[in-house]
């Protein structure tokens, strides 16, 4: 029986943290602007969401993705009779994602992999040429449509600034959820977010969509050169560590800083807003790169990091328990914290509740081989594979 890599779980578990420092924003201060909305005439706000959006906003949802298509490879082996395993699992993800967006988080991912994952059987079995072709395709489709919406609204604005005028900030309607979170019920919040979903995900599909996508290409290609197993180039690593966070760390500074002026200036540009998302997106797989380099570095010198390897190990346990933690955090029908916190305090508690949920998954991984929700999707999965 061969042993299990462990460093593609040692990233699923440091994106895992991430994910969580990101989503929790859209629980705890505004479902729609998230630390936009919070108050930066507090240094410790500004401070924080400028960490969030430099470090963690973009670049993790991406070595997630890139992660889930690199497990394509473990399910799917290369065989073409493994594909109804595959469908399962992704059937599955789509099933856990409905349940996701609808009775705890708008922002769910799960929905947009299962769908993507199903997808990828279309290109998974072509040539590496290929592969990388239409990774490459897509990326370029997104940066343009990215860089395009940007220029547009800021031509806009600048178009209307010279007539005195303004691009209409009307959010009537997507108020509810916040209204729902801070004075109603489980159900009323619950019919609340299905509404927003439903607003926002046709953005989620065609801009996010295809980062996802192009994610899951580069993973399925790493994984057939085995590039994160135990014997991955040191070289490279060393090379992606050093241009991923030289390159790709000041690309994103720039991208905070203007998020952050725009929010401390007087009068807030959107268009502005979408040229600091463009830099933010595009270049954030970059630093991804740099971080997935400093971190197997320095899993080589500790021999592991226990704690990284367990919360990747329940990757689908934990990112569903923090939507269930920061539910009863924030809602009405839980603790009610629901905009009562300062956004340094809501980072703080992103970061411990990853690490009280890692800590668990060091304890339940002493007497089960995996969490609950992944016995659940592998069992699930194991429905669509034709017995002989």
């Amino acid at each position: 029986m061969t042993s299990r890599d462990s460093f593609p779980d040692i990233l699923r578990g440091f994106a895992l943290l991430g994910i969580a420092m990101v989503n929790v924003q859209y629980f705890a201060v505004d479902t729609v602007s998230g630390f936009e909305s919070a108050d930066f005439t507090s240094g410790a706000n500004s401070a924080a969401a400028f960490i969030v959006m430099l470090l963690f906003q973009s670049k993790f949802y991406l070595l997630f993705s890139f992660l889930f298509g690199y497990s394509a490879h473990y399910v799917m082996k290369g065989e073409r009779a493994n594909r109804s395993r595959w469908v399962g699992r992704s059937v599955g993800l789509i099933l856990f994602g409905v349940v996701h967006f609808v009775f705890l988080f708008h922002g769910d991912i799960l929905f947009l992999y299962g769908v993507f994952a199903l997808l990828l059987l279309a290109f998974y079995f072509r040539p590496d040429k290929s592969v990388r072709r239409w990774a490459r395709g897509i990326y370029i489709f997104s940066a343009i449509l990215f860089t395009l919406l940007a220029l547009l609204v800021t031509a806009g604005e600048a178009f209307l600034a010279s007539k005195g005028k303004t691009l209409p900030a009307d959010t009537a309607g997507l108020g509810g959820l916040n209204q729902a979170l801070a004075s109603g019920g489980f159900l009323e919040a619950a019919v609340a977010r299905f509404e927003l979903w439903l607003t926002f995900a046709p953005q989620g599909f065609f801009l996010q969509g295809p980062l996802v996508m192009v994610a899951f290409l580069v993973g399925v290609l790493v994984a057939r050169k085995n590039g994160l197993a135990s014997g991955a180039n040191p070289a490279l690593m060393r090379r992606m560590a050093l241009w991923g966070i030289s390159i790709g760390l000041p690309l994103q500074l720039a991208a905070a800083a203007i998020y952050i002026f725009n929010l401390l200036a007087d009068q807030y540009s959107l268009g502005l807003s979408l040229i600091s998302l463009a830099i933010n997106f595009l270049t954030a797989p970059i630093l991804s790169a740099g971080y997935v380099g400093v971190l197997w570095l320095i899993s080589e010198r500790v021999g592991g990091i226990a704690l990284l390897s367990a919360a990747g190990r329940h990757s689908l346990t934990i990112y569903l328990s923090q939507s269930v933690i920061f539910s009863v955090l924030f809602s009405a029908w839980g603790l009610g914290l629901f905009a009562q916190l300062d956004a340094w305090l809501v980072a703080t508690t992103a970061f411990l509740t990853w690490l009280v949920l890692s800590v668990l998954a060091m304890v339940n991984l002493r007497f089960f081989t995996r969490g609950p929700m992944e016995t659940l999707l592998t069992n699930f999965s194991k429905l669509f594979v034709r017995k002989a």
